[in-house]
């Protein structure tokens, strides 16, 4: 059982290939997509609550929800319609995200992506928004997550840099 958690998070790696192999936006994408969610709510949930926390399972944790979203904005690309600006805001949350990378190997020497709560809820609000694609306010959507997602960056960043 104490493997579990890093199990889930192999999972979640795994379930990118079918995934990438589905026709987006077909009730089988969005099954593994929801499953592919739910392992990543899950095995941090776990791991904690049996004591099983380790930095192995951070880092594999943050290599499947990279993997999870290149994935997903492979597929789901040609279904964005979104306007230049709200893109612009997307490259500058990358831009920042690429900064704190960077940052975190000079002062740790090691890349790392930390799980802050409001980085939790950027995960969240990703997963629970991709969901409204299609829909009348995804626009609306879409920038308050882009927003809270700038605002996650920046304070992932200072975290870094002040340790």
């Amino acid at each position: 059982m104490k493997h579990l958690p890093n199990i889930l998070s192999a999972s979640r790696i795994a379930l990118c290939l079918p995934l990438l192999l589905a026709d987006a936006m077909t009730v089988s994408s969005w099954v593994l997509y929801v499953i592919a969610g739910t392992t990543d709510m899950l095995d941090g949930f776990l791991a904690r609550r049996w004591g099983v926390e380790s930095k192995f399972g951070a880092r594999l944790d943050s290599l499947a929800d990279f993997v999870l979203v290149l994935a997903v904005g492979y597929k789901l690309f040609p279904w964005l319609k979104l306007p230049t600006t709200l893109w612009m805001m997307i490259g500058l949350v990358a831009l920042v995200k690429i900064v704190n990378a960077i940052s975190s190997y000079l002062v740790r020497q090691r890349i790392e992506f930390l799980h802050t709560i409001a980085n939790k809820l950027t995960g969240f609000l990703l997963f629970i928004g991709m969901m409204t694609i299609g829909q009348s306010y995804f626009i609306p959507v879409a920038w308050v997550i882009a927003c809270i997602a700038l605002f996650a960056a920046i304070q992932e960043g200072h975290i870094i840099r002040s340790k």
